[in-house]
């Protein structure tokens, strides 16, 4: 029997050997396959360790004879284990914001159902009731995204044959969710962001790490969950770089390594000003900006920007600005070198350069 090409004994990742019955079918995926009594059981994971689990599970049930056979299991499969599923082995850390969607789905109605039991209808009715919760139509959207994507990798990759009543082609999303957040920092917004942040009797008065993290955030653009991920080893002075281990991109992290972008100047400033007030010398694993736990911060952030009066402004608005305060001077290509946006048409979303700095570059 001739192997697929993209099947190999032998992880590209790591290099090392894959598992017996274990396959490498491309970023991210291994798939488990193991023949019981002339039926073939397969699953796909996201690691070999995972994949070599399921297999030492199978094997033993198939010992003691409490192996279903793989269509009937199937079947009896609801969207709530499908979920559970997907959140357990296809999201990581950097998905925060999307495993945050996950609590919802399964509380649906959606996720007591059986994959081949909904209807059109069923979605409807879950998107109607997200908009009469008076749930942003944006969050709405993405949910539906959600669970659409779900069924799409379990039919690619999990052997089933859902009707994907999510897609956009079936289910029709609320109007008016793709409009562009155009948030950016006002004359003064900055400076009391700053001075709130430091108040000896303010919320974050137990992080003075919060302020460095406010002025990096507006220097160089990265991710909250980015920021957060950043120990003091993956700062390289010399080469004015950072690396990031936990990349957006699935992809990238698992074919090219760990992600590595040039940092600014002003961002380098930030971080030798942090150092220079430090009691003693940062070790290597040290995390560079201790703020808490990351979904507490963000409520808390909020809540300090109402204190200070600034209206409507998240924490991700500040890449937003560092990201429009770049393009006055880096063209689209080396701007999503530095920030990170996976192509041009991601990064227009943030890219809102002054009309005037653009007039100032033509002849």
């Amino acid at each position: 029997m001739t192997k697929s090409p993209k099947d190999t004994l032998k992880d590209p990742v790591t290099g090392k050997p894959l598992p017996k019955g274990v396959w490498y079918r491309g970023p991210g995926q291994y798939q488990a396959r193991k023949m019981v009594n002339g039926k073939r059981h397969r699953e796909t994971f996201a690691s070999a360790s995972l994949a070599r689990r399921w297999l030492q599970d199978v094997r033993a049930k198939a010992h003691v004879g409490q192996l279903e056979p793989p269509a009937r299991k199937r079947n009896q499969i609801t969207f709530g284990e499908l979920f559970e599923r997907f959140g357990r082995e296809r999201m990581t850390e950097r998905d925060a914001d999307r495993m945050g969607h996950l609590p919802a789905l399964l509380g649906s109605d959606i996720a007591s159902l059986k994959i081949d039991r909904w209807t059109n209808g069923d979605v409807r009715d879950f998107r109607d009731a997200m908009l009469s919760a008076g749930l942003a139509k944006g969050t709405v959207v993405k949910r539906l995204n959600m669970i659409a994507a779900i069924v799409e990798y379990a039919n690619s990759e999990w052997d089933t044959t859902i009707l994907n009543h999510a897609s956009a082609k079936q289910t029709k999303r609320p109007e008016g969710a793709d409009r562009k957040r155009n948030r950016r920092l006002k004359d003064g917004e900055e400076d009391e962001l700053l001075r709130e942040a430091s108040r000896s009797d303010g919320i974050f008065r137990h992080y003075p790490d919060v302020v460095w993290l406010i002025r990096w955030s507006i220097e160089q653009g990265c991710r909250l969950g980015e920021s957060l991920s950043l120990h003091w080893q993956d700062i390289d002075f010399r080469r004015q770089t950072i690396s990031l281990a936990r990349v957006k991109s699935d992809r990238h992290r698992e074919e090219l390594g760990p992600e590595i972008r040039p940092m600014t100047k002003g961002a380098q400033r930030v971080l030798m000003e942090k150092r220079a007030t430090m009691e003693k010398v940062p070790d290597r694993k040290d995390i560079v900006f201790s703020v808490g736990e990351r979904k507490i911060f963000s409520v808390l952030f909020g809540r300090m920007t109402r204190q200070a009066g600034i209206q409507d402004l998240t924490f991700h608005d500040l890449r937003h600005e560092a990201t429009s305060r770049l393009a006055r001077y880096l063209n689209p290509i080396e701007l999503t070198r530095v920030t990170g946006h996976r192509d041009l048409k991601s990064l227009n979303r943030y890219y809102q350069p002054v009309p005037g700095d653009i007039a100032d570059k033509t002849r």
